[in-house]
């Protein structure tokens, strides 16, 4: 169930909008990036995280460091990746794990065009989404969400209400 959880965090991250490799990558490199993705993820976030959503947010910004610093030369957005692409890959990954190992409540939630829709940021993607973007969408989840315990329950209901598979369960 774990490499599912990885796998599946991965692809989302990275199934929207703009390339993320330079043209001509070859597969090995795109290999050892999600190989290094994966090890991160449970290296980081990995066995019941939890922290406050200052430190959430220092410690995305420190992967996406990491990320450019060791990818860059196969990353197609100036050899970065875009701070909403870890964001997404990160928080899914930590819904998944509370999910489906019952996990402690992650402190944000996987941000996408529902959820940016939903709080009114219709010109943020997050495939382009900055930090500061996504400090901007984190302060307005957290006014739509103060009715429930965290944000990730916001998000869940939000996400199940907008899928009309989940609808019918």
């Amino acid at each position: 169930m774990e490499f599912e959880i990885l796998a599946w965090s991965i692809i989302a991250g990275f199934s929207r909008g703009i390339n993320i490799y330079k043209n001509n990558t070859e597969d090995f490199n795109k290999a050892e990036f999600k190989k290094f993705l994966k090890k991160e993820l449970r290296d980081r976030f990995g066995n019941n995280y939890h922290t406050d959503s200052k430190t959430h947010i220092k410690k995305l910004s420190k992967l996406k460091e990491d990320i450019d610093r060791k990818f860059g030369k196969i990353l197609d957005n100036g050899e970065q990746i875009y701070f909403g692409r870890v964001q997404k890959i990160v928080n899914l990954y930590l819904k998944y794990r509370w999910v489906c190992f019952n996990e402690r409540k992650p402190v944000h939630c996987p941000f996408d065009s529902n959820i940016l829709n939903e709080l009114g940021l219709f010109g943020i993607r997050f495939t382009r989404m900055t930090e500061d973007q996504y400090r901007e969408a984190i302060k307005k989840v957290e006014e739509k969400a103060n009715r429930f315990e965290n944000i990730a329950e916001w998000e869940i209901k939000v996400f199940n209400s907008k899928n009309p598979f989940y609808q019918n369960l």
